[in-house]
């Protein structure tokens, strides 16, 4: 997989770990809009892995969704996440972190350029200055 498309997969299986611990999702009998919600998310994994090319506009979509319909939980999303996916999702984003994943996108394409491995993960660190963890 693409590491590029890895980053997006991990980034929604740790999302997807993340909001099992909070309501509603972390209640025995979930009431049929929160199920179509996860079975919708488990499709898109699988059209993540499979590297299909309409996983784009279904992350596009399930991002969306989940902040109109979720916004308490919209804390735990991956800032990057909603960039990676784009289209609808940008304009969750302010102009700071915009700019912060032009710079990013940049980087990444001289380090691809330059035949050069890297960790997105690490670079947004380095963007952001921390030390320690990137969200």
């Amino acid at each position: 997989m693409e590491s590029r498309t890895q980053y997006i997969y991990d980034a929604f299986a740790e999302l997807r770990q993340r909001i099992s611990e909070h309501s509603p999702f972390d209640q025995t009998d979930l009431n049929s809009e929160e199920v179509d919600f996860l079975e919708k998310w488990d499709s898109l994994m699988t059209l993540i892995e499979s590297s299909s090319p309409d996983y784009t506009f279904e992350a596009q979509d399930l991002l969306s969704r989940f902040i109109r319909c979720y916004a308490n939980l919209v804390p735990l999303i991956k800032r990057e996440l909603l960039w990676f996916v784009g289209g609808e999702c940008l304009h969750f984003l302010g102009d700071e972190e915009m700019a912060l994943y032009q710079q990013l996108e940049d980087q990444l394409y001289a380090l691809e350029a330059q035949n050069t491995p890297y960790d997105i993960a690490k670079e947004i660190a380095t963007l952001r200055g921390d030390s320690l963890q990137v969200h």
